[in-house]
């Protein structure tokens, strides 16, 4: 079957949430993210054996038998792919909060983890904890909207998901967006997120639009590029702030993490 990763990428986040409402919290490795994976509305790519398209069609089948709705859906075409979205869309609005206290879970347990390889007691943990966590959000708030580089959480990153989807938030099948801020809840975006989140919007509406004119498409790509520039200088920031408060050893554990570069 013919369905973009994006979205795909999407349900399975949702997914063991609601197979398994009871089961403890996913392990800290977090799955590959989709900043390598192919272009939307072009097939998963099948591995050496021929089974990415296999593993895809499972996946769909397990998705149309939790939704009876989607029975005779055919997501090759416009209204196939327009109910897919509508449904995928209400269970992740349904299911945020949970996935949310997942993701919260997942960072503490992180973090406790990471006190005990640092050899620190907890009041000092707790003292360099803020400039952690500020990097760690700052990947994963990136890793919502923006498939590029940059985004992705390495080892213990919270919530353990760098980027499902492209420019506009987690979607790509035929147009299909997800709110980020049911992932963040209460937490506000970083300006530079939103920045990047806006721009990759208006690029990808001229992408959509054959008969765009080349001189709107330059400037939409312009502002796409200065929108992540302006959040590489944050994320460094933020870094460098971690970085100023640790030891060698300390560095080295969070970059061998991936949480630092």
């Amino acid at each position: 079957m013919k369905i973009a990763l994006p979205i795909l990428l999407l349900a399975m986040l949702a997914a063991p949430v609601l197979r398994a409402e009871d089961a403890t919290p996913p392990a800290v490795t977090p799955p590959a993210t989709p900043a390598a994976a192919a272009t939307p509305a072009t097939p998963a790519a099948a591995d050496a054996n021929g089974n990415g398209g296999n593993r895809q069609n499972g996946f769909m089948r397990r998705m149309i038998a939790d939704n009876p709705e989607l029975k005779d859906v055919d997501p090759n075409t416009p209204e196939g792919q327009d109910k897919i979205r509508e449904v995928m869309q209400k269970r992740m609005e349904a299911n945020a909060p949970r996935i949310r206290q997942r993701m919260a879970e997942q960072q503490a347990a992180t973090h406790t983890e990471l006190n005990k390889q640092f050899a620190m007691t907890s009041e000092e943990f707790t003292a360099i904890e803020p400039l952690l966590t500020r990097v760690e959000n700052l990947r994963m708030q990136k890793g919502l909207v923006d498939r590029s580089g940059g985004g992705r959480q390495g080892r213990g990153g919270p919530g353990g998901f760098g980027g499902p989807g492209g420019p506009g938030g987690p979607g790509g099948f035929g147009g299909m967006t997800m709110n980020p801020q049911l992932m963040l809840g209460d937490t506000p975006m970083e300006p530079t997120v939103k920045d990047i989140m806006d721009a990759g919007k208006a690029l990808k509406a001229l992408v959509d639009d054959t008969q765009a004119n080349a001189a709107e498409t330059t400037a939409a790509i312009a502002r796409v590029r200065k929108a992540r520039e302006a959040f590489a200088a944050v994320l460094t920031k933020a870094q460098d702030d971690l970085r100023a408060v640790l030891s060698q050893r300390q560095e080295a554990i969070l970059l061998d993490r991936g949480t630092l570069e």
